[in-house]
């Protein structure tokens, strides 16, 4: 082997057996825009905000107080097919693009489930926290298309010239694996996907690799998305690529 096996990845991903509903909701969505819309490949990331009402014809506004509560995000009426996103999250676009998909997730899934569906930063109960678990999952799906990931993920494994062995690394819970998250993977993929880095690193729980294996560790998961700062005190910056393998400088 060379210094850097530059042989493609070729990574196969899928989803849990309990989430393949929603996924296929969501993928069946996208083929419907790309049919109307004629293309071939998805832009990344996606224009959820101007689709939402062109092509897929549903009332879109974004709001202020007067329309809805501060704390209310977003508002979805699945039998009007209209959506409504209020105005402060325009400052934080990870946090619009995803809240805009969510409440398209209301209007494709759950207009039988009640007339109107609101988003807010308060806990989540009961019956009500599963339909917005399941408008998340709906999102998530969205605006990280599975069947794109696996070919995103493996241009960011050769962008840093890693080796696919390096795979199995990221289902590991060593330092290595924190450094390929969060200094190659999580960074590269929020850029491309404009999500936020806990909307990623959550895609990634919920996927799997052949045989069903997870791709990332739920235990892992507070160390994705923790701040930069609680980090401090681990050896990321001694983390270097030798032989398409990051190891930890003695």
């Amino acid at each position: 082997m060379t210094a850097y096996d530059s042989t493609p990845f070729l990574l196969r991903l899928s989803v849990r057996a309990a989430d393949a509903r929603v996924e296929l909701a969501a993928s069946t969505l996208l083929d419907k825009i790309r049919h109307k819309l004629s293309i071939s490949d998805l832009p990344l990331p996606l224009p959820i905000d101007q689709w939402i009402e062109t092509p897929l014809g549903f009332d879109f506004a974004i709001v202020g107080d007067d329309q809805l509560d501060p704390e209310v995000l977003g508002l979805a009426r699945p039998t009007l097919n209209q959506i409504l996103i209020h105005e402060s999250l325009l400052e934080h676009e990870g946090r619009f693009r995803f809240t805009c998909a969510h409440e398209l997730g209301h209007c494709i899934l759950h207009k039988s489930v009640a007339e109107e569906l609101s988003d807010a930063e308060l806990p989540r109960s009961g019956k009500i926290s599963a339909i917005e678990h399941e408008a998340d999952r709906f999102a998530s799906s969205l605006l990280m298309p599975l069947s794109t990931l696996a070919q995103q993920l493996a241009k960011v494994m050769r962008d840093h010239q890693l080796n696919n062995s390096c795979v199995e690394l990221l289902r590991g819970d060593d330092v290595r694996t924190v450094w390929l998250w969060r200094r190659c993977i999580l960074p590269a993929l929020c850029d491309t996907y404009g999500v936020s880095r806990a909307a990623m690193a959550y895609r990634f729980r919920e996927l799997r690799l052949p045989g069903q294996r997870r791709i990332l560790k739920p235990s892992m998961i507070s160390l994705m998305v923790a701040p930069e700062k609680t980090l401090a005190d681990l050896p990321l910056d001694r983390i270097i690529v030798r032989d398409g393998i990051p190891v930890l400088e003695e």
